[in-house]
This record gives C-alpha cells, structure tokens and sequence, in this order.
C-alpha cells in the first residue's frame, strides 16, 4: 500500500510541477520540509489567492514605472512576483535563513534590490522564535518549542533608508511582519505621507480590538481611511469594509483615495 501512495504522490507532484511551468511560475529556491515551500510545490506560489487578486484587480491601477516594497520578504516569493509588476521592488528581510534564499530568488528579477535588515520604528536587534518548518512565522511572538531556534533580526526605521528612488514614487507597500506592523508603519511615517501608497498588509485577529488594531490605528493617523478585505472562499476579490472584524486577514488593503475593485 505504501508503494501505491507514493507513485501516486509522485505523479501528481510531476502533474504540479508541469501545471505550474506552463503557467510561467518561478522557479523559487525553498527550504525542504518548510510550509511556504510545501504550499508552493502545490498551488505554484505562496498565497496564491493574495497574489491572484492582487494581480488582477490592485496592480492594474497602479503605474507601472513606479516602486513597491515588500517588507517582511521572507525567501522573495512576493518579491519575484511584485517585480513582474512594477519598475523596482525594494525586499526587506532581516532573519539570515530567510535572507541566504532571498538573494538567490532575488536573481530571477533584475529589478529586485535586496536590504538585509527588518523595518521599525526605531534601530534596535530583535529577539525572535523561528519555527521548526515555518521559517515565515519567525517573531517575537511566535509560540516556541523545544526544536524551535532563537534569532537576532537586526531592525531599522523605513524613513532612515536610502531607497535611491531616482524620483519614482512608491505605489503599493507589503507588510507582513508577524505582528510588528505597527512599528513598521510608525517608522515609515515620513515616507508613507510623501508617496501616499497602498499598503497590503497582514492582520492577525489577535491584534483587532473594536474593529481596529495598533497597525490600523497606526496607518488612520496618517490618512489612510480606506480598508478593503478579501473575500472568504471563491474568487480572489477585493472589497470595501468599514472596520475589521476578529479575523485574520491575509491580505488587508489600506488607502488614501478610494479604490473601485469591479466583480470579475
């Protein structure tokens, strides 16, 4: 029986992995065993439905001659996706692990620069959990175990960075920071109300209060005060709400300006 499962298991990774080549997916360097590595060789990327709805109803209203960032890059699988996208994605990653594949994957785009430090709102080292077999869940507040490693994240302010912009503007910022969102958002302030672009940003329901949460009451003191969520289950879809519930949210979308997302 054992036999019978794994030629089975074998034919269909082989199946996955023709599907994903013909659909043009990158071929990301991953950790063995890893969750993001494992949701790859299935779905063809990471957060496929994030990146899905992004793709076809976020991106296309952007200029494409403008800049993104994706903090809390992990091993680029954002990143190498983002630079399709626009004309140069700035990748934040501080966890060395993370960081030895992100400078690998980073090569499959021209138009990726690579930071190795994490953002906040001041600069300090960071103690963090790094998961056994979820290197993305890396933080400060990860629950540890007896496998698990301790990290040091090096972290500095987005505003003290040279992103050497040539005069583009920064259109669409990705924070997924395992639950340092707000800090990141404290610490960009000065960039976030020059460009004014839209932040994607991960939410964890235990963070929400009354419909709010540190991060988003971060980003509304400078003027974002338009929120858009992911549809649950079905196509990948943006769609306008009023505050956020105790959920998590993937993919929260945060504006100046409202956006008009159309049904697809």
């Amino acid at each position: 029986m054992r036999l019978i499962y794994r030629a089975l298991f074998k034919q269909l990774m082989q199946s996955a992995a023709r599907s994903h080549r013909l659909a043009g997916r990158p071929a990301l360097a991953g950790y063995a065993f890893d969750h993001i590595t494992l949701k790859m060789h299935i779905d063809g990327r990471f957060a496929y439905r994030e990146l899905d709805a992004l793709e076809h109803q976020l991106f296309p209203k952007l200029a494409a001659d403008t800049v993104c960032l994706d903090i809390g890059a992990n091993i680029g699988n954002h990143a190498v996706n983002f630079a399709d996208h626009f004309h140069h994605v700035h990748a934040f990653e501080p966890n060395r692990k993370a960081l030895d594949l992100l400078e690998i994957n980073a090569r499959l785009r021209p138009n990726i620069t690579v930071h190795s430090v994490g953002l906040s709102d001041h600069r300090h080292t960071l103690s963090a959990v790094q998961p056994e077999g979820n290197l993305g869940g890396t933080g400060a507040s990860a629950s540890g175990s007896a496998s698990d490693q301790r990290v040091e994240l090096p972290l500095v302010p987005l505003d003290g960075v040279d992103l050497a912009l040539g005069g583009r503007a920064i259109s669409f910022v990705k924070i997924d920071v395992e639950g340092f969102e707000a800090e990141v958002i404290r610490g960009a302030a000065q960039t976030l109300t020059t460009h004014r672009p839209v932040i994607g940003m991960e939410v964890d329901r235990r963070s929400v209060n009354g419909g709010s949460s540190p991060a988003l009451a971060a980003a509304l003191e400078l003027g974002y005060t338009h929120m858009y969520a992911m549809r649950r289950g079905g196509r990948a879809r943006f769609r306008a709400v009023s505050n956020a519930v105790e959920r998590n949210y993937p993919m929260l979308l945060l504006s100046t300006v409202p956006l008009e997302f159309e049904e697809r």
